[in-house]
């Protein structure tokens, strides 16, 4: 998007208001609470109109209300949007060149709309009977004043209803850290129902700069709660290659977890907070509210027992749909920090299969912003009851027993992402060479023989690794048996391995991602520098965790297996890239989905990120040689140890060591659908 593109949105979402409603407003709630409430319990003012033809837009949306009755919606005593019911159409057009293939794809498999070429760009088009309409601005409609309409306040209700039940940041969050954080930035939401699909429409200017659309769907186990699909969501008033600066960063997180023999614990957690880039009176986290265990037909609820600042003073928040809202006292300045204590409890410590172990993994279990906005220490005490025993990253401060309970103390230095932690009938064993302490944990039943050889495989790789990689990252490394793999970011100082690792019988699942236990060894290993040393901010940027680690894996089974191992994952990366670089380019791959086939999107998006992105680097390689290609690794570890990186900064290492622009190849390969060759 251009600037004078951006400057044309903006202005669009800033004087869509002004045009359709006129200048009236009531009393404004300021506090957190007062505003929260206004926001939670919308109203229609009373007084219903007739409209025809009428046009209403924001950003790349546009509304005509055809024929039917609109009246003005109120938070508190604020006009804040409007309701109709009726006849009308919707138009929302993309001509964004990155996201235009995963758009189609996105459309045509999870809608029964069907993307239109629009000029250089891509249209959809549906009609509708309802919209709520809502706005940053506090002003009334501009309605036809003699010209009575409908009454709506039954069609107002279930449309409120029927949206509420969308599985999303809740709107009253949304709109009160608005009006409190950034009400000078544009904010929009659109809630479209009666045509061929339900569509939720959002111009966030204030807190994720984005402009998306997306497609509702009802959940397969419980058809009461509604789901979101991204069918189009662009940057705005920033660019792709461009991280969001976060509203808030997490830099210290301090923690007790007393574990029950059962599925509850208590959780006390105190977190610093910094400011971000401008004044901050609502801090918006992610914090898991309903978790599921074996199917949606096992909730498991986690709950706030209390927020409270520095003094002990307890401090006004709510949390709903997997997200807490917290209303400071006095505005967070840029670059000043705030510590908050939590205290919560739940029935969340789930043991997959029924098996004797239970894990609190990389899910929002603890409140945290977004990926940008983590970047912490950790101070962390867990206490189980015996015979489970405690593991998650860290130095090992103690572990010790008291009474009833084992008990672990660990620290983690550096900034990280991605805390977890563990607790089950395991037995491990540990050694340290070269200043690293590895230790391989095996639950149910010990077997001492596989517990060596792991800890001779993870031994050598790191000791490889260090070699063209720089010293390992964490002083202790945990390789623990869990049942089931997940598709998590690998925590800090941890790899998560299945049983077949410790009584080898085959299994398709490390296929998918490499080769085999050797392979996978490799990349969960690489992912200590890739993923931590240099962060993703964002899920655009996955690949520089999850590509960068497989093409290390890759150069780790070239030298210590042989070329001829290495040629066969080669083999397989290309093949693969093939099948999925058309659906999207790298950066999107996690948008992909497919509600018909679900396992078809997630192949596609696995396809991208471990098989076109380490291809797209061994063409690297094969281009600039192995000395230059691990100079460049080397010096992406050198330049952005410990920071976000992006993709731009990559590229820009790059030509700093081969003195050569590869801007044409990654503008084709990475942010296009091109094959590197």
């Amino acid at each position: 998007m251009t600037k004078a593109t951006r400057e044309s949105c903006r202005a669009v979402a800033l004087i869509v208001c002004a045009l359709v409603f006129s200048a009236r407003t009531g009393h404004s709630a300021v506090s957190f609470p007062e505003t929260l409430k206004d926001w939670s319990w919308l109203a229609l003012q009373g007084t219903s109109h007739q409209v025809r033809d009428v046009r209403v837009s924001a950003g790349h949306l546009v509304l005509t209300l055809t024929s039917g009755s609109a009246e003005p919606v109120v938070a508190g005593d604020d006009v804040v949007g409007f309701f109709f019911s009726g006849a009308g159409s919707l138009e929302y057009t993309t001509d964004d060149p990155l996201e235009l293939p995963v758009v189609a794809y996105n459309v045509k498999k999870n809608t029964g709309l069907t993307p239109t070429a629009e000029g250089k760009g891509l249209a959809i088009r549906d009609r509708f009977e309802e919209v709520l309409w809502l706005c940053g601005s506090a002003a009334l409609p501009n309605l036809p004043p003699d010209a009575a309409g409908a009454a709506l306040d039954a069609r107002f209700a279930k449309h409120r209803e029927k949206f509420g039940r969308v599985q999303a940041s809740p709107l009253a969050h949304q709109f009160t850290a608005w009006r409190l954080n950034a009400p000078d930035q544009p904010f929009v939401r659109a809630e479209v129902s009666g045509g061929t699909e339900d569509l939720l429409y959002a111009l966030d200017g204030a807190r994720r700069k984005t402009e998306s659309l997306y497609s509702l769907r009802k959940g397969d186990a419980l058809p009461d709660r509604l789901y979101r699909t991204v069918l189009s969501s662009r940057p705005f008033g920033s660019d792709w290659r461009t991280p969001v600066f976060p509203t808030v960063m997490l830099t210290a997180v301090d923690f007790t977890l007393t574990a029950s023999d059962g599925k509850d614990m208590a959780l006390s957690v105190t977190e610093t907070l910094a400011g971000g880039e401008r004044p901050t009176s609502v801090v918006l986290l992610d914090l898991e509210e309903t978790t599921f265990g074996r199917s949606e037909l096992d909730p498991r609820h986690l709950r706030v027992k209390g927020v409270f600042d520095e003094t002990g003073a307890p401090v006004a928040f709510d949390h709903a749909k997997n997200e807490i809202a917290i209303g400071l006292r006095t505005p967070l300045a840029p670059g000043a920090t705030i510590t908050l204590r939590f205290e919560l409890e739940g029935d969340v410590l789930y043991r997959p299969e029924g098996d004797s172990y239970w894990m609190l993994g990389t899910d929002a279990w603890f409140p945290q912003p977004d990926l940008s906005g983590q970047y912490y220490t950790v101070h962390a005490t867990v206490k189980v009851k015996k015979p489970f025993i405690p593991l998650m990253p860290g130095t090992t401060v103690r572990r010790v027993q008291e009474g009833d309970w084992n008990v672990l103390e660990t620290r983690v230095e550096k900034p990280v992402q991605f805390m977890v932690v563990l607790a089950g009938k395991y037995a491990f064993e540990e050694a340290t060479k070269d200043g690293v302490t590895v230790r391989v944990a095996s639950y149910a039943m010990k077997n001492p023989r596989a517990i060596r050889k792991l800890m001779t495989l993870a031994q050598k790789i790191i000791a490889h690794d260090q070699w063209f990689l720089g010293p390992f990252p964490f002083p202790e490394f945990n390789v623990i048996e869990i049942n089931d793999l997940g598709w998590g970011q690998a925590p800090p100082g941890v790899m998560f391995i299945t049983s077949e690792a410790f009584n080898p019988i085959g299994d398709s699942t490390n296929e998918l991602y490499s080769k085999g236990i050797n392979e996978r060894f490799a990349h969960e290993i690489a992912h200590q520098y890739w993923g931590h040393v240099v962060k993703m901010p964002s899920f655009e940027e996955q690949w520089l965790t999850e590509s960068f680690a497989e093409m290390c894996a890759g150069i780790v089974i070239r030298d210590l297996r042989g070329k001829s191992d290495f040629a066969s994952l080669q083999a397989v990366w290309k093949l693969r890239a093939r099948d999925a670089t058309a659906i999207a380019p790298i950066p999107l791959a996690n948008r992909i989905r497919n509600h018909t086939k679900p396992s078809a999107a997630w192949t596609a998006r696995t396809y991208l990120l471990y098989a076109k992105g380490p291809w797209l680097l061994n063409t690297v390689r094969e281009k600039i040689g192995d000395r230059k290609f691990l100079d460049f690794l080397r010096s992406c570890q050198a330049t952005l140890a410990w920071r976000f990186g992006t993709t731009e900064m990559v590229e820009k290492v790059l030509e700093a060591v081969t003195k050569e622009d590869w801007k044409p190849f990654f503008d084709a390969d990475y942010w296009g659908t091109g094959m590197p060759e």
